[in-house]
């Protein structure tokens, strides 16, 4: 990945560097620390992703972002009941992501699962965890 955005990057005169560093190191002198980095997330649901890494006071803020317009709408979308109104509420908070530009995601992992066509009741779980206890045989 690193070398992929390497080269894509050049063609606009912007310069990267590639720098790896063993694992202890990157959560201590890296992550948090450097103005640019890559790093993997697991899948969350929104309201788990937002306020983990772009709330204003995330502790996992990596960007350092602060928009207290965007703060407020995802604590109401904590708070709606109703399905639309969330969405809703969550297309707004994209699309303030999206203008701004706080964080660049590349790739998404898509999360999938496989079964035999007499399994029934699992379903892909954005965190890739394995949960069979929904899960029936037909016969």
């Amino acid at each position: 990945y690193a070398v992929a955005l390497k080269e894509s990057a050049a063609s606009a005169g912007i310069r990267i560097n590639i720098k790896e560093v063993p694992e202890e190191e990157f959560w201590s002198k890296v992550w948090l620390v450097e103005p640019f980095a890559t790093m993997w997330w697991n899948g969350r649901p929104p309201d788990a992703a937002l306020s983990v890494t772009t709330l204003s006071d995330a502790s996992w803020n990596e960007a350092q972002y602060m928009n207290p317009a965007l703060d407020a709408l995802v604590v109401k979308a904590r708070g709606e009941r109703d399905l639309a109104d969330r969405q809703a509420t969550y297309a707004e908070v994209q699309r303030i992501l999206i203008q701004d530009v706080p964080r660049v995601i590349a790739v998404f992992k898509p999360v999938l699962n496989g079964a035999r066509t007499n399994v029934r009741g699992i379903v892909a779980h954005p965190l890739n965890w394995p949960l069979f206890h929904e899960g029936w045989f037909d016969e």
